[in-house]
Formats: structure tokens, C-alpha cells, sequence
């Protein structure tokens, strides 16, 4: 097993895939609320008065970004399970086309 693992004949990355995921989306979720709160504070702060400053807009900004994104996050993460996918096809084609 150890040795599979050097050789890279097998990967990790489709068994960690889901912890990744969750991890990144975490993240994501935790910086569109930091850019909310900023939006927010920013809006109500009297420096920011009469300086043309829409803390709507930021507020709208921040939370399109965010789900925008979620998007891209989920579909990076499909697009690397479909490339893995695709190579443990290729290797059991691989296998089952071997002449004896």
C-alpha cells in the first residue's frame, strides 16, 4: 500500500475530496461575511458620509462575489473528480485490454 502510494498508482485526493470541499467552502463563506460586516461598517461610519461611498452597493458586491464564489469552488472541485474519474477509466481499460 505504501508503495502504491510513492508510485502514485493510487491518489488521495479522490478519498479527501469531500473534507477539501467543506474546508473551502468554509472559507469562502467566512470572508463573504467579513466583506459584509466591512460593507456594513463602512457604510455607517461618519468619515465615509459625503464621500460617495454606497455601502449598498458594497453590501450587493460582497454578496454576489460570494455566491459567485460557491460556483466556481463546487465546479473546480467537479471538474478535479471528473479528470480522476476519467483516469481510473483509462486504467481499467488499460487493464482490461492487456493480452495474456
Amino acid at each position: 500500500m505504501f508503495k502504491a502510494f510513492l508510485n502514485f498508482d493510487i491518489f488521495i485526493y479522490p478519498r479527501i475530496v469531500r473534507v477539501i470541499y467543506w474546508i473551502g467552502l468554509i472559507l469562502i463563506v467566512v470572508l463573504t461575511l467579513g466583506a459584509v460586516v466591512g460593507a456594513l461598517v463602512a457604510g455607517s461610519s461618519p468619515m465615509m458620509r459625503g464621500s460617495g461611498y454606497n455601502s449598498g452597493l458594497a453590501l450587493l458586491l460582497a454578496l454576489v462575489g460570494g455566491f459567485a464564489a460557491i460556483v466556481v469552488w463546487r465546479i473546480s472541485v467537479e471538474l478535479w473528480l471528473v479528470i480522476f474519474s476519467i483516469h481510473d477509466l483509462l486504467k481499467e481499460i488499460r487493464d482490461n485490454t492487456r493480452r495474456p
